[in-house]
């Protein structure tokens, strides 16, 4: 089995070629980094994420490439002073308890690690790339009463890690799809469940029992909403991508119809994207 989410690997080694892309994406933080007392800090996480990894990956500052100086682990410091504040004023997610705050908090955390992982892989340095996706695993398994986006992302990084692992990717397969089949019983319209779920198969060679379930699952992930409810501290990843492995599914199986007509879909919703468009090429005369 091939490890999860091989598209992001694919994107990311052509995304020095998208200058488009990296020009327009500028970070702009709503608190200054030393000011983790404010939960603001929150606000659009996921997408300081991973404009805070455009930045490092795309940065030629030799000064900058050294650890203590990437923005990554100035953005992992600000999120680890945050969790370990527990005096903050809660302001912005004054309708979440005490507990639920940590757990967003580590669930970020654990993004953040999967997206320090790529940097580190695409620098060449597999030794700390798997220190940084373990360290992401490890903190969403500590994760006490996991809820249905916690497992999801589990399963996500936990794929991810795979083609680290050697011989023990087996069994952390059977591990994935065990947190899986929770992220959905807790949420049965969860996107991301089913996107990774959907990765996982797609992913997953035909000689292992893989492909049988992307096309339903991924079905099921467009259908979906991005969130139940919109909040700008919570995740909304999945969905794009879930267009862009449905369209290569298609396209794997020629059913050249499908491909076009969700390519369509697609690349209405997410006009921007690179995953979709990169596609095009591949539909064009069929």
């Amino acid at each position: 089995m091939t490890q999860l989410l091989l598209i992001s690997l694919l994107l990311l080694s052509n995304i020095e070629n998208n200058t488009q892309i990296v020009e327009t994406k500028t970070i702009v933080y709503p608190i200054q980094i030393g000011q983790t007392k404010s939960d603001t800090l929150l606000i659009g996480i996921q997408n300081k994420i991973y404009k805070t990894f455009i930045q490092d990956l795309m940065s030629k500052d030799k000064k900058s490439l050294s650890k203590s100086n990437l923005a990554l682990e100035k953005l992992k410091l600000a999120l680890e002073k945050l969790r370990l504040a527990p005096e903050k004023p809660n302001l912005y997610l004054a309708e979440l308890n005490k507990q639920k705050i940590q757990n967003l908090i580590i669930y970020w955390e654990s993004y953040l690690q999967f997206y320090s992982s790529i940097y580190y892989l695409k620098k060449g340095d597999k030794e700390t790339a798997e220190k940084e996706i373990d360290k992401g695993i490890n903190c969403l398994k500590e994760i006490k009463n996991k809820n249905s986006e916690d497992y999801a992302l589990l399963s996500m990084i936990q794929g991810f890690s795979m083609q680290f692992k050697g011989q023990k990717a087996m069994f952390i397969s059977e591990e994935i799809k065990e947190n899986l089949k929770r992220a959905i019983a807790l949420d049965s319209r969860n996107l991301r469940a089913y996107y990774v779920y959907a990765s996982n198969d797609f992913y997953t060679p035909q000689e292992y029992g893989g492909g049988k379930e992307t096309e339903s699952y991924l079905l099921k992930a467009i259908s979906l909403p991005v969130q139940k409810i919109k909040k700008e501290y919570l995740p909304s990843w999945g969905k794009e991508e879930a267009f862009g492995i449905l369209i290569k599914f298609y396209i794997k199986n020629e059913s050249w119809d499908r491909a076009k007509k969700y390519f369509k879909e697609g690349i209405k919703l997410y006009p921007q994207s690179y995953t979709i468009n990169q596609l095009e090429r591949e539909l064009a005369g069929k």
